[in-house]
Parts: C-alpha cells; structure tokens; sequence
C-alpha cells in the first residue's frame, strides 16, 4: 500500500490548497491513460524498495538512449483546473521518483492536445516545470518549480495532457520508477463518491485489486476502444500476450480480503477477443509474500463471441475458510501465441451461480461420478429445454485436455462419459455448459 505518511500529506495538501489531486499511484488512483512513451514502460510493477515508499504497485521506465527527449505522454480523463496558480507557484506538482543517480533533471510539461503535435514546438505547450533528483537508488518526492511557458496563447483552463520527461536533452538510458503523482485536479470528477465493495477493478472508479506482476510487460489502461454491447464504460484494460510464455500470467493482489459467501461466489469479467474460443483461466491464491504461493481454486472459462465484448462467469463455489489474498488471470494457457485482448469490470457475484442467464440446467441435476474415479467417469444431468450441451476437462496447468460436444440435447435426462484412461492421475477441473448457463467443478482421477 502507499506510505501511510505521504498519503497523509496529499491528503492535507488537497484540503488546504484547492486545486491539488493524486492522480496517479498505479492502485486506486489512476486518471491518466499513456498514449505514448518513447522507452519501455511498465505501469504494473512491484515496488523496487519498500523502504521510503510503502507502495506494492509502481510504475517502470527505461529511458530510450536514442531519444533526446524521450516522453511519456500521459492524458488525463479530462481537463485539469485552472493552470494560474501553478505558473504563479502558488501551487506545485510533486511526484516519487527513484532515480539511477543524483542529479538527473526530471521534466513536466503541460499540453494542449489539440494544438501540440510531435513536430510543432513550441505551439501547445502551455508550461514547463522541473525538478532534479538529489538521491540515487532510492525513493524521494519531487517537488517542481515553474520553468517557462513556450506557448502562452493556450489557455489556463485548457490543458489536459502531461509530458513526462527523465533526464531531458540527453542521450542516456538508465531505469527509473515513479509513482503518486500529486497534480492539478480535473475539471471534473466522475468518480467522487462511487465505489463498490463488488467490483474489484473497472479501470475507473473502483480499482481496489493491485496488479504487481505480467508477461507480456504491455498491459494498459486505455480508452475504451468499443463502446457497444455489453461494455459502454470510459476506460478498459489493453494486453498483448506475450508469445514467449506459454502459461503468460497477470498476477493481481486483493489488498482487503473479499467478501465471499459461504455458498456460491462467482467473479465476472468482460472480455473482448477478436480471436473467440480463447480459454480464461482466473485462479485464486494465497501468498503470504515471503514463500510460493499457494493455489488454492482455479476455474476456466471461453471467450465465444468475436470482436465484442462478452461476459465471463468463473464460478467456484463455497470458499468459506479460505484465505484468498492473489490471483492470476491466464489468456490462452498452455499456447505460444500473441494475441491481443481488452478486459474490464472483474465483479464478484454472491447472488447464485446463474447470473440471469436463462436457466436451461435443472437446478442441482449435474451429477459427477465416481469421483475419484478410476478413469471412466460419468456426467449425468436434466435439461429444462433443448440446448447445446459441451463439455470441457482441463489439467491443473489450464491446459484443456478433452473437449466432449454433445451437440443439441432435447429436454429430460441425459449423461455422458469421458475416458480419461489415457491421462496421468491428479486433479482435473471441468466445465459443463448448457446454453448459457455453466457449471464447474474438480475431478480427481486415481487409477
């Protein structure tokens, strides 16, 4: 979490100097989407050095050596108040910074968006401010000083872009990572006072799972890039997978413990795939931290739908007892490909394992047995009406091992067998659809 005392410190600072904001802390906080960055950037990152900056969650950056002015180009969710006091000094922006070593010259411009262009300088470009760092290796804040206004045509109240600049007019490299980020507040705040025990992050109001670790080092907050169907909201998470991985993970923490109930707790989550028929795997974790940590439940589920959004249902049942503090989410487990996927609103449902989908399986029907069994294992169930009825059985790794599609089955009593006599023994997990409606569970085989 944020250092108790910096965030104290924000916190008094907004209510005595109207104006001022954390908009960005890579947690709860984030009200800027990157549109661009000369370097590598990483905004998912465990933090590097507790010691000074308690944060799990920072942000990374490798400066490109071949940029002399290598950005970060940050735009806010909309405009920031008026500039006045902070080209009077009245007011400062302040941000931590580890830096690789004293003396480095950290930069921050404000921008008109719709007047600055990469090859137009200094049209724009409403202000410049600067700070130095003073440590190496370590966190400080950075309090900024007005520089100079190259463009004082644009307006006070008509900024609504950052640049971010480290070591400007250099051709160094050198890492470096950052994080609240106090600044101008916006115009407007469609977040204050919305939040929701339920939905663990939407990438806009509520954010309350940190995401400290992924493969693929490209996953984004960005705008909302198909706003139709099933998924209207600003803001959305963008990630590409990375090819090298075959089990490419997103690895997540839940700062607070959530509150499961005792007899069915399903998390949603909204997926847009272009290439559909991708298995999602959400496991949750316990991780103390210091040791491994420990899977405790892992449920898949498939994208159907091509290039719009769907909603995803990982159902897991009674968790009473269980102390679940992490999670991981898997696209395409078990393949080498590099596909890119948007997903938003993780939601954690309580209110029964259907979710307003029409009810297809007689209630309590799905029977599993011998379970354990000895290879040969039956799935026996009751339609209400006539549905597509598949199922799927995938190993601890999310790997799907068997696929049984039973096309159209009229209404009434059904089953069906999966030979799993050529498989290792162990867990297995398994996913029966009908229509839409999903129920999973574990077999263990023991031959």
């Amino acid at each position: 979490m944020r250092n108790i005392l910096l965030t104290m410190a924000f916190v008094a600072t907004s209510m005595m100097c109207f104006g001022q904001a954390l908009l960005e802390d890579f947690e709860g906080n984030r009200r800027f989407f990157y549109d661009f960055t000369s370097g590598v950037f990483v905004p998912y990152t465990g933090n590097p050095d507790m010691m000074v900056n308690s944060s799990a969650v920072v942000g990374s950056y490798n400066r490109n050596p071949a940029e002399l002015f290598d950005v970060l180009v940050m735009d806010a969710d909309t405009l920031f108040e008026n500039l006045a006091d902070y080209v009077s000094g009245t007011k400062t922006l302040s941000i931590d910074v580890w830096s690789p070593a004293v003396g480095k010259t950290v930069q921050i411009t404000l921008e008109d968006s719709s007047l600055a262009g990469s090859t137009n300088f200094p049209t724009g470009r409403h202000s410049v401010y600067l700070a130095t760092t003073t440590v190496a290796n370590a966190w400080e804040t950075l309090t900024f000083s007005f520089d100079n206004r190259p463009d004082a045509t644009v307006s006070d109240d008509n900024v609504g872009r950052m640049i971010l600049l480290f070591d400007p007019n250099t051709n160094n490299d050198g890492q470096y990572y950052f994080d609240n980020l106090n600044a101008p507040a916006l115009v407007t705040d469609e977040c204050a006072g919305v939040s929701s025990d339920s939905i663990f992050n939407d990438f806009n109001c509520n954010q309350n799972v940190n995401i400290t670790f992924n493969h693929g080092q490209n996953l984004r907050r960005i705008p909302n890039p198909d706003k139709s169907g099933l998924n209207t909201t600003d803001y959305v998470a963008s990630y590409t997978r990375n090819a090298g991985e075959e089990f490419d993970v997103i690895v997540g923490q839940f700062p607070t413990a959530p509150n499961f109930s005792a007899d069915s707790n399903v998390i949603t989550l909204k997926v847009w795939d272009a290439n559909p028929n991708t298995i999602v795997r959400l496991a949750l974790q316990t991780d103390d931290g210091m040791n491994p940590a420990v899977e405790v439940v892992a449920v898949n589920d498939s994208t159907t739908a091509g290039s719009q959004w769907q909603e995803l249902a990982f159902r897991y049942g009674d968790l009473t007892g269980q102390n679940i503090n992490a999670w991981v989410l898997l696209f395409d487990p078990g393949n080498f490909t590099a596909d890119q996927y948007f997903f938003d609103e993780m939601t954690l449902v309580t209110s029964g394992p259907l979710l307003n989908n029409e009810t297809v399986l007689a209630n309590g029907s799905l029977t599993v047995y011998p379970n354990p069994s000895q290879g040969m294992t039956q799935f026996a169930y009751d339609l209400t009406k006539t549905s597509e009825v598949v199922l799927s059985i995938y190993d601890m790794a999310g790997k799907e091992v068997a696929r049984i599609n039973e096309g159209l089955k009229v209404e009434g009593s059904h089953s069906l067998n999966w030979d799993a006599t050529n498989l290792n023994n162990g867990i297995y997990f398994y996913q029966f659809k009908a229509a839409n409606q999903v129920v999973s569970g574990k077999v263990v085989l023991n031959k």
